[in-house]
């Protein structure tokens, strides 16, 4: 895809400074992963000291001084994240419409099965030995490798990558909208997510579970990763390989988890945030901050596990310190 930068520039109606002989880019691609020929923005200081670590070659930016190192700046007035909904309904992927069950641009392999009901949207491949279970729908676009098992009233939805053997569980929901907003002169207004999720192979998703798709760049579950029943993966999270995700966690957008780390029942991970790999955080624990690499934690607030069960012994020993408290007042208004 090529999108022309005059009509971007018309349409969020800013000023053009720097290298002018740009004429189009591939698609908006978020600051860190951008390619050269994408188009990024940098709404805040993070991002506007570290235009230079940014390989786009187009940058979205407020009206401030702005360093020469050979980039297209497109400037607004305003801070560039109200701009997030036209910026990305301009990016926009436009779907085909439905025209029946098993859409003749679908390559199916060799040996797949197909329970009733199930639609196959436009430009989908399923490779050899799938079996996609009644009432399934698979959006247009959508990769389903080898040996996979889709099991009943999954949703895939558009542009989504599911890997070789994978298992996902009935009611799953795999590309949907992120949680996506911005106040635009007072009120929440929808940011389109553009992205998309890829699941790489052997990964295993639990029933009613949640998987959205990337606002920009995509959701990415890693190999070997097993997801337990009623979880909620957020837009734009990177899942390591070998992981472990109990039932009812829910982890906000942008995290990052490392490799062969546990995450258990009813965990919640606040947004933008890094947790490394051989973790393990025990059930009902608060993640609000980056965590290390190689460690066992739990609570909240966070910290090493043994801890954690010595503050909670400790607490249960705070009526009768009370008690004993209360006691030594008395006599000593006695005296």
């Amino acid at each position: 895809m090529r999108y022309s930068i005059k009509e971007l520039v018309s349409l969020l109606e800013c000023e053009v400074k720097g290298d002018l002989s740009l004429e189009y880019v591939s698609g908006l691609a978020p600051f860190f992963q951008a390619h050269e020929e994408n188009v990024t923005f940098a709404s805040d200081e993070k991002f506007l000291k570290k235009l230079n670590k940014t390989n786009a070659k187009v940058v979205l930016v407020p009206d401030i001084p702005l360093p020469n190192i050979g980039k297209m700046y497109l400037v607004v007035k305003e801070n560039p994240r109200t701009l997030m909904p036209k910026l990305l309904n301009f990016f926009k992927r436009e779907t085909k419409p439905f025209e029946k069950m098993i859409e003749d641009s679908s390559v199916i392999g060799k040996n797949v099965k197909l329970g009733p009901n199930v639609y196959v949207g436009h430009d989908v491949v399923i490779d050899d030995n799938v079996t996609i279970y009644p009432n399934v729908t698979i959006g247009e676009g959508v990769t389903i490798g080898e040996g996979s098992t889709i099991y009943s009233n999954v949703t895939v939805r558009e542009f989504c990558k599911i890997g070789k053997n994978c298992v996902i569980q009935p009611g799953a929901v795999i590309g949907s909208d992120g949680f996506g907003f911005v106040k635009v002169g007072g009120n929440n207004t929808k940011i389109d997510q553009i992205g998309s999720v890829v699941i790489e192979d052997n990964v295993e998703i639990g029933a009613n579970t949640t998987i959205d798709r990337g606002a920009i760049g995509d959701t990415v579950i890693k190999k070997y990763t097993k997801i337990d029943n009623l979880v909620q993966i957020a837009h734009n999270d990177i899942i390591g390989e070998n992981c472990l995700i109990v039932s009812q966690v829910g982890i906000a957008g942008s995290v990052e988890v490392g490799n062969n780390t546990t995450l258990a029942g009813q965990v919640g991970i606040a947004g933008h945030i890094k947790i490394g790999s051989n973790v393990v955080i025990a059930a009902k624990s608060g993640v609000i901050g980056n965590v290390d690499d190689n460690q066992v934690l739990s609570g909240y607030p966070l910290m090493d596990h043994r801890e954690d069960l010595k503050v909670k012994i400790a607490l249960k020993k705070v009526p009768d310190l009370l008690k004993k408290v209360r006691n030594i007042e008395k006599k000593l208004q006695e005296k």
